[in-house]
């Protein structure tokens, strides 16, 4: 048995998502353009000569924008201080502001008029900082000048020899053989690891040092005043450099692929190959529970990661008043499953919580049973269906008994009369009567079994042996699955969905309690299997992702600030993307201990971190001020990428495909824009009011 199993701690974006995505980048981007924009005001009110600061560097035909866009600036400011006084109320304790006009906590919970407010306000303040920037796009900026701009770029880049980082790979080649220990199953996913870890971090330190110093190096020998003077926009510089070393980039990151594709792919023994030399296309359903404390999750064995929730498998000595099972449910399959007629595929890697030492070499068992809850249960209550499910089963069992003791007695007869069929005939002919009859009693078997499912609408597959963190898996035959999965799903008569099957997850009953831990991805029907190297390269267009974001904020960081601190700002940048997670924990408070201020009161009265402060008033003030820095931190995560959306290494290593649609195009690909957007946008006014020598 081995191991393959994916962790999603964070949900990628779908498309039935892209709405409340795009609803809120909305929000965001607009809530920093106006930002900015009551910067630039505030700046020409203090400047010295009024005539000499404009908004906006229209022509005599653009001039009837400028109207339109002043409008949109009140419009943005009345909708943002209408956002300010609901906030204020609501910390003024009036509920009815909270419930109605706040905007939603959480993308599931309907958009509130706060929503509409902050859509609306964000949206006019967008139209006004890219107002300037499309009609420059489209009436002075030139794609021949930007080109020229980018072969310069890789002409530079290339005279100073820094295409020879990307043979800093070939060290990997030759050395990584030695450090590499792993046990036959993950040769492969170490392979991957080391090589994908070695091409982004050569890239990420490239696309850095380009980025950062290439328009601080240009200002500083002064070479960038023969450019400006000359026909050419300053955006047209900043989008020649970013293209130009991005071309470089992409060039040198697949000629350094495709050698270490060669380089994984060689020797790969037979244990490693059946565990990731695949992508496999998967299923998913949604996790829920019954018989702990929380639908949502399992219990709690104290461990620091909490990926997994936990159910107890009952014992001989102490059954368990309710039984806990893990829950999967599948609303849909996709229409190849559906017209499949091999047998339906569903792997699972669970871990074990082990409350006694056990047997050695050998795991929990469990059981998986399938149900259409549609026809099967009138109350769709899994708790209800739960109590009910020893009862089908032990009821299912005597049905299928019964039935084949009835065909056991025409198999006896068809026996007979094959043993007196095969007197007197050759060796071959015998043989081939007896596959005949065991060609027939198969069939006959699986008829049964079929009619049963039919009857009872249940598969049942019991005593699975789960190892802890390794790859089992269990097929049902195509017969079965149609026999289960027709006229399933749909919705009830709460007008809610019901899945098409749910399947029922628990420890079987054993000498000695353990327990079972589970995620939603650690169950999964196996669709198809793809290429492994296909799935490779998609794995290096997230690397591809990464380095053109970063690539992208160094460059609009240099356009206002020196090459040092262009690199500082964009590798605090990278590393608080790698920290979103834990940074989003102290935005909502979630941190043990609470906020800087009570950490500083623990720490100098040498209290646990577990300890509460006491309520004095010295600590109610801190609290308030942790409360206030977690909200700051709240806003400034709409700063900081999400870097961890492009390692998509987890699905290479583990033989699990990417989808083109929804992880390469839309989490990956749309994200990356969505993000570079804004900043590209922010260089093209920095580098505009920068003082260089304008064009004549």
């Amino acid at each position: 048995m081995l191991f393959a199993s994916i962790i999603l701690e964070r949900v990628p974006l779908l498309w039935h998502n892209l709405l409340d995505g795009l609803n809120t980048w909305v929000q965001n981007a607009g809530a920093i353009a106006f930002v900015g924009i009551v910067l630039v005001v505030v700046a020409r009110r203090l400047h010295r000569d009024l005539n000499e600061f404009t908004f906006w560097d229209f022509g005599d035909r653009l001039k009837a924008l400028v109207p339109v866009l002043q409008a949109c600036v009140m419009i943005a400011g009345v909708g943002y201080t209408a956002m300010v006084l609901m906030w204020t109320g609501s910390r003024l304790s009036l509920p009815w502001v909270r419930e109605r006009f706040l905007p939603r906590e959480h993308p599931m919970q309907p958009p509130t008029i706060g929503d509409w407010i902050l859509t609306a306000s964000g949206a006019f303040a967008l139209v006004v900082v890219l107002a300037p920037v499309v009609v420059d796009l489209l009436s002075r900026i030139a794609f021949g000048r930007i080109w020229a701009v980018a072969l310069l770029s890789w002409k530079e880049a290339i005279r100073g020899r820094v295409i020879w980082v990307f043979g800093a790979i070939a060290l990997v080649f030759l050395f990584a053989g030695w450090f590499i220990t792993y046990k036959p199953e993950d040769q492969l996913r170490s392979y991957v690891r080391v090589v994908y870890l070695s091409m982004s971090l050569l890239c990420l330190i490239l696309a850095g040092l380009l980025g950062a110093f290439s328009i601080p190096n240009d200002v500083e020998n002064n070479t960038i005043h023969t450019i400006v003077t000359k026909p050419v926009e300053k955006f047209e510089i900043v989008l020649g450099r970013f293209l130009g070393y991005g071309a470089l980039l992409t060039i040198g990151l697949l000629v350094a692929s495709s050698l270490s594709l060669v380089y994984v792919l060689r020797g790969v023994n037979e244990d490693a190959a059946f565990e990731s030399d695949k992508a496999r296309v998967s299923h998913y359903g949604m996790l829920h529970f019954v018989g702990t404390k929380s639908s949502r999750e399992g219990e709690n064995v104290g461990r620091e990661w909490s990926y997994r929730s936990y159910i107890k498998g009952p014992t001989k000595q102490n059954r368990q008043p309710v039984r806990q099972y893990a829950i999967w449910d599948f609303y849909d399959f996709p229409s190849e499953v559906k017209a499949r007629t091999t047998g339906v595929v569903f792997e699972y890697s669970f871990d074990i919580f082990r409350l006694s030492k056990g047997q050695e070499d050998k795991g929990v068992f469990c059981s998986f049973t399938l149900v259409n809850p549609k026809k099967k249960f009138a109350n769709m209550d899994p708790s209800q269906q739960s109590r009910e499910l020893d009862g089908v089963l032990d009821e299912m069992r005597k049905t299928r008994e019964k039935l084949k003791s009835a065909k056991d007695k025409l198999l006896e007869e068809a026996a007979a009369a094959l043993a007196t069929n095969k007197q007197g005939k050759s060796k071959e002919v015998q043989e081939k009567l007896d596959e005949e009859y065991a060609e027939l009693e198969k069939k006959e078997y699986a008829a049964i079994e079929v009619e049963v499912i039919q009857r009872f609408q249940v598969i049942h597959v019991a005593a699975q042996m789960v190892t802890d963190f390794h790859t089992q898996r269990f097929t049902i035959p195509a017969q079965e699955f149609k026999a289960l999965t027709s006229d399933a799903g749909g919705k009830g008569p709460d007008n809610n969905l019901i899945p098409a099957v749910r399947i029922f997850v628990s420890a079987d009953e054993s000498e000695q309690a353990q327990m079972v831990g589970v995620a939603a991805q650690d169950l999964y029907l196996v669709v198809s299997e793809q290429p492994f190297w296909q799935n490779y390269y998609k794995g290096v267009f997230g690397l591809w992702c990464t380095h053109m974001l970063v690539l992208g904020v160094a460059v609009a960081c240099s356009t206002y600030f020196s090459g040092v601190i262009s690199l500082l700002l964009t590798l605090f940048y990278y590393v608080a993307g790698m920290n979103r997670q834990y940074l989003m924990q102290i935005a909502e408070g979630q941190v043990e201990g609470g906020g800087p201020g009570q950490s500083f009161i623990r720490l100098a009265t040498r209290m646990t971190p577990s300890a509460p402060v006491d309520g004095t008033p010295t600590a109610s003030i801190v609290q308030v001020m942790d409360r206030f820095f977690s909200w700051w931190v709240g806003r400034l995560m709409n700063l900081i990428p999400d870097v961890n959306r492009h390692d998509l290494y987890q699905f290479v290593a583990n033989g699990f495909d990417i989808g083109w649609s929804d992880l390469l195009l839309l989490d990956n690909g749309v994200g990356l824009i969505a993000y570079l957007v804004p900043w590209a946008i922010l260089a093209y006014y920095l580098m505009k009011y920068r003082e260089i020598a304008n064009p004549q």
